[in-house]
């Protein structure tokens, strides 16, 4: 039996400067520094703000802006998207909570995230572009979590029995018309408020 010892795989050689995988890196980089900009300008500055304007803030070119996202529709999908996939992973940790009312943090979480950024909202409100269409999974998923916790809050009482998925998804979209006709969408507080009532109705009656 020999006593030498196991082979090692050879360790990835670091990147070469100017080599395929650092371009790639870098690429990344700079989607990702797009993206974040594009999300911090569409939450303060609305949906108006033009490419060039985000790759400016971003210290970016042009090009590298439109090479990651040819529109400014694939830029709004983008930023929804990765914002909806962390109300996705909120979801999933609140499911295990075990908590019957983790339901109301959720929808709570999400009215927050479209108050405060045009671009969920779009998303949520169908307003844009419709996210079931534009990315179904996505869709999908955050619809799957809400079933989720409203099942277990409806078998806990702790939610109207006569309220479906649906409708709560309805309402979610609709907290975001209430806080635009109560001119509430750049207080906090204010739309908090709104959105507390909306989830009110979804209580059991007395």
């Amino acid at each position: 039996m020999s006593s030498r010892p196991p082979e090692r795989a050879p360790a990835k050689p670091p990147a070469v400067p100017g080599s395929e995988r650092e371009l790639r890196a870098d690429a990344r980089r700079n989607r990702e520094r797009v993206l974040r900009t594009a999300q911090r300008l569409f939450a303060t500055e609305g949906l108006g703000v033009a490419l060039d304007e985000i790759a400016r803030r971003a210290g970016v070119g042009p090009g590298t802006v439109h090479r990651h996202f040819p529109t400014k529709e694939a830029l709004y999908l983008a930023v929804a998207i990765d914002r909806l996939e962390l109300l996705i992973a909120e979801g999933e940790a609140l499911a295990g909570t075990g908590d019957p009312a983790a339901l109301f943090a959720l929808l709570s979480s999400m009215m927050a995230s479209g108050a405060e950024d045009a671009a969920v909202k779009s998303a949520l409100a169908a307003a844009e572009f419709d996210l079931r269409s534009a990315a179904p999974d996505v869709a999908a998923g955050l619809t799957q979590q809400v079933a989720r916790l409203l099942e277990r809050a409806r078998a806990a009482g702790a939610v109207r029995p006569d309220v479906t998925v649906e409708e709560v998804m309805a309402l979610v979209a609709g907290a975001f018309a209430a806080i635009r006709h109560a001119d509430a969408e750049t207080s906090r507080e204010r739309s908090a408020h709104i959105a507390q009532i909306i989830l009110d109705g979804l209580r059991p009656r007395p």
